[in-house]
């Protein structure tokens, strides 16, 4: 891959562009690289915390407030699953109940439940449903991502 760095000190921030002929595995490591740096605040019993966008494993409202869960523990942000699908949509997340928001990067692999429902299996083993509403947008969003990679 070539990298071109150009000293330009009229810009107001940083930016980096990527361009390519085709989305390979080489493009998608710089990309995921680029989006790891996207910082969030989290809170938990009187501590906060920095951590990266895709630390995130998956949100959820619990009594009105929202939650990340990360590998290494449960963060409180400011967000509503809307506010936050609107910011970070491109980044992998997707709708998969009225309360939960998944990064789809995250999972592991699925497998089929009762009532249609699918279990998504994460990286560290938990486990979530994919409610049947849900469905369309889910499926939607892993074609779009899947059609990326050929």
């Amino acid at each position: 891959m070539l990298i071109k760095k150009i000293l330009e000190p009229d810009i107001t921030e940083n930016y980096a562009e990527i361009h390519y002929k085709e989305l390979n595995q080489e493009v998608l490591d710089a990309i995921h690289y680029f989006e790891k740096k996207k910082l969030l605040l989290g809170k938990n019993n009187g501590e906060t915390k920095l951590f990266s966008l895709s630390d995130i494993l998956f949100c959820e409202i619990v009594d009105r407030k929202c939650f990340s869960y990360l590998k290494d523990g449960v963060w409180q942000i400011d967000f509503s699953l809307q506010s936050f699908l609107e910011e970070y949509a491109t980044n992998g997340f997707v709708r998969i109940s009225k309360s939960m928001i998944v990064n789809i990067y995250k999972i592991d692999y699925m497998k089929t439940d009762v009532s249609m429902r699918m279990k998504l299996i994460l990286e560290n083993g938990e486990c979530i449903i994919l409610n049947r509403a849900y469905r369309r947008g889910f499926y939607a969003l892993l074609e779009k991502i899947g059609g990326e990679d050929r």
